[in-house]
């Protein structure tokens, strides 16, 4: 595993690890929301995958598999772990800036969580949201329009690496350069911290070609699975 890859897993593990996830034989599985189970390297489990998995968990890992040789297992989606170096010449201040702020442990996290389910697709456990205000190297962020919450990130730090997480913008917004504002503050922060040189994302299919325009650079593949239903 090259460093720029192992840079990310670290940055995705630990930020999976802030969202209440417990650990037995070396496998991490979330309580509630994103319902995720891992091994700390994204390997795949010591035992049989399918004895290992829990219903309506998935499983992570970076190992590419031959899905057809497990017959209780599907694939629910593949990503693409992305890196790219920050430059600290080209710091820039965006008007838009303006309408990005970060949530505080004050806030209420229901909105948030509402609005990035609705940007997703999916619902998010407002708990975890509320528990990640006070992680401190987690920032939780929204981008209002007229105090509505149009679109969603979360940047979460490991060492010199800040990760991109949960950037998404809710339907009625799309179109607006929402996540692009939002994709430009945390870079934008990077450059001008002391500490991180790399900003780090996993990208889904559609998104590798405007990212690669943004200098990120595909480092591999995340494949989640899913045990099948009857």
């Amino acid at each position: 595993m090259n460093v720029e890859l192992e840079r990310n897993l670290i940055n995705l593990n630990q930020f999976w690890q802030a969202l209440n996830a417990n650990k037995k034989d070396n496998i991490l599985t979330h309580v509630s929301w994103p319902n995720k189970q891992w091994r700390s390297d994204f390997s795949l489990p010591e035992h049989e995958l399918s004895e290992t998995m829990i219903a309506g968990k998935s499983f992570s890992t970076i190992i590419d598999i031959n899905i057809n040789e497990f017959n209780a297992i599907t694939i629910k989606n593949q990503l693409i772990p992305m890196n790219v170096n920050v430059d600290k010449q080209e710091l820039f201040v965006e008007e838009s800036y303006s309408k990005v702020v970060t949530l505080t442990a004050d806030d209420n996290a229901e909105k948030w969580s509402l609005a990035c389910g609705l940007a997703f697709g999916y619902t998010i456990d407002a708990n975890v949201i509320q528990r990640l205000l006070s992680n401190v190297n987690a920032t939780v962020l929204a981008y209002l329009v007229e105090g509505e919450i149009a679109g969603t990130a979360i940047s979460y730090q490991t060492c010199d690496a800040l990760g991109i997480h949960q950037l998404g913008t809710v339907p009625s917004f799309r179109k607006m350069g929402v996540a692009a504002a939002l994709m430009d503050y945390i870079i934008n922060k990077a450059k001008q911290s002391d500490v991180i040189n790399n900003v780090c994302l996993q990208a889904s299919p559609a998104g590798i070609h405007l990212y690669e325009k943004m200098g990120f650079q595909a480092l591999g593949k995340l494949t989640s699975m899913v045990l099948k239903t009857e």
